[in-house]
């Protein structure tokens, strides 16, 4: 059932891009090009009835040991809790040089056949946000504070997760 909901997901994205026939390969997996600058992963994993997207945001980390801290230490600050990386994360493949970026959508009971159309643009838009991150800090420059996503609906996302002092943005009881 849950395999039957991840097909379905996947139909109605591929509609949304005009893409008819997306399909997942023998792996469970389907790969799309984003503007021919990086891929979108998505996988089916059945042990666990979810749908996980990745993509890389580099490839080739820096040699510089300086760099590569400075890099680790906003990645990890942006993973934390999934706040600047649309609920997910990023890890590191030492071997390869890649740092992916990823999230999951659960693909049990109840989730309807339009879940990853619906998130699937924020996930690129907030990797392509990170890969523009990234690379500033391979160049040596700051990237400044991350800029989130556009909300669905047109709206602005908060420019600080949690008001930016503490005590702001809480309700007192």
């Amino acid at each position: 059932m849950s395999y039957e909901n991840a097909k379905a997901n996947l139909k109605e994205f591929g509609k949304e891009l005009n893409l008819e026939g997306l399909d997942f390969d023998q792996n469970a997996t389907c790969i799309l090009g984003i503007d021919n600058t990086f891929s979108l992963h998505i996988t089916y994993e059945p042990n666990s009835d979810r749908l996980y997207l990745y993509a890389p945001v580099l490839d080739g980390l820096p040699t510089d040991d300086k760099t590569r801290l400075k890099l680790y230490e906003r990645l990890l600050e942006g993973s934390m809790l999934g706040g600047q990386m649309a609920g997910g994360g990023a890890g590191v493949a030492l071997k390869e040089g890649l740092i992916l970026m990823h999230c999951v959508l659960d693909m049990g009971l109840g989730v309807d056949a339009a879940a990853l159309r619906r998130f699937a643009p924020l996930f690129v838009e907030t990797v392509e946000r990170w890969r523009a991150i990234v690379i500033k800090i391979m160049n040596g420059e700051d990237p400044g504070p991350f800029q989130y996503p556009t909300a669905p609906g047109g709206g602005q996302r908060p420019s600080e997760p949690m008001g930016g002092k503490p005590g702001e943005k809480f309700i007192k009881i």
